[in-house]
């Protein structure tokens, strides 16, 4: 979803249209590597296709709540001021 979104500020500050396509087609390629390789490890391990795929969940809403909380402490709150 948010990918389909980065066009609309691309267009507002105008930049180079062949700089945003590069850009979009190494960062999509990155993206999509990185997730071909954590379902490929994923499914090669018996304990995640067993069913510890919630603990591991567990683990990573917890530490973006984390990364949530320090970007509100240390980004968020000095906008406001």
């Amino acid at each position: 979803m948010i990918r389909h979104l980065i066009g609309i500020p691309a267009g507002i500050v105008r930049l180079n249209f062949w700089w945003y396509s590069l850009a979009t087609v190494v960062g999509s390629a990155l993206w999509c590597s990185v997730l071909a390789w954590v379902g490929v490890t994923a499914g090669q391990d018996p304990e995640v296709l067993a069913g510890s795929v919630h603990r591991i969940s567990l683990w990573v809403g917890g530490l973006m709540l984390f990364i949530g909380t320090l970007y509100y402490f240390f980004v968020h709150r000095h906008m406001r001021r």
